[in-house]
């Protein structure tokens, strides 16, 4: 579901009808009775809730065994969300993740700094150089070695970085676009329609600049799936970023 919802939920009412009921009190109950049609992504069900006149008597909520959606309706035909980019993204759409967007910049920045000095600190020194120091000058501390082993960890740490910022870059990009992997788009890509089975996003910022990445499987001009594969690229600039710069 596009609003990630576990399900939806309808009332039921009088006019509604289903294919079998069992009538569990009668009209002339004192009891409110309420019912809801359930659907989620995979399957669809029936709950109800018994509520007496009397406080005393608790109220209670009851629900059907859940049938699967392919059962009842054919959602494998259902057609996917189509949507047409245009090749720059304008300010409005990106001016709600202004804030997401500087986070990811600053976090890039920070991963940068700390990977130039990891890799100077694995070139500079060879590890036989820092065994023999350790064994000649301090012994069984071997303060060098320590430190090489906290830098091997800390690339480990990067390693990871790495993979946590690519992934914020994946889910940022999809926001921004408003698309997810198994959505078609449509846009001009050197001066050309193309059109994309999609199945990655990311996103590259900078000041004032953001490169968009749309990977896909390109539709072939009958409109059938193909199967080369495809980047489409898009790009916001900040104009207001600009006219600062110029004017600084």
């Amino acid at each position: 579901m596009d609003q990630k919802l576990q399900h939806v939920v309808m009332p039921l009412t009088a006019a509604d009808h289903t294919w079998l009921a069992h009538h569990l009190h009668g009209p002339d109950s004192q009891l409110f009775l309420d019912s809801w049609l359930c659907v989620s992504a995979t399957e669809i069900w029936v709950e109800w809730s018994r509520k007496a006149w009397r406080e005393e008597d608790p109220p209670e909520r009851f629900a059907t065994g859940r049938v699967s959606l392919r059962d009842v309706m054919p959602i494998d035909f259902m057609p996917v969300r189509e949507a047409a980019l245009s090749p720059v993204i304008s300010a409005a759409t990106v001016k709600p993740y202004h804030k997401r967007l500087c986070a990811l910049l600053e976090a890039e920045r920070v991963h940068q700094m700390m990977s130039r000095a990891a890799y100077e600190m694995e070139r500079e020194v060879p590890g036989e150089i820092l065994a023999v120091a350790d064994r000649i000058w301090f012994g069984e501390k071997r303060p060098f070695q320590t430190a090489r082993e906290a830098w091997r960890y800390l690339e480990d740490e990067l390693e990871r970085w790495e993979k946590e910022l690519e992934a914020e870059r994946s889910d940022l990009a999809r926001s921004i676009l408003g698309i997810r992997p198994g959505d078609i788009v449509t846009s001009q890509s050197r001066g050309r329609l193309l059109r994309l089975w999609v199945i990655g996003t990311s996103l590259y910022p900078s000041d004032g600049h953001v490169t968009f990445i749309v990977q896909g499987i390109r539709f072939r001009t009958d409109g059938t799936l193909g199967k080369l594969h495809e980047t489409l690229t898009l790009s916001f600039k900040d104009e207001g970023k600009g006219r600062q710069d110029r004017q600084s």
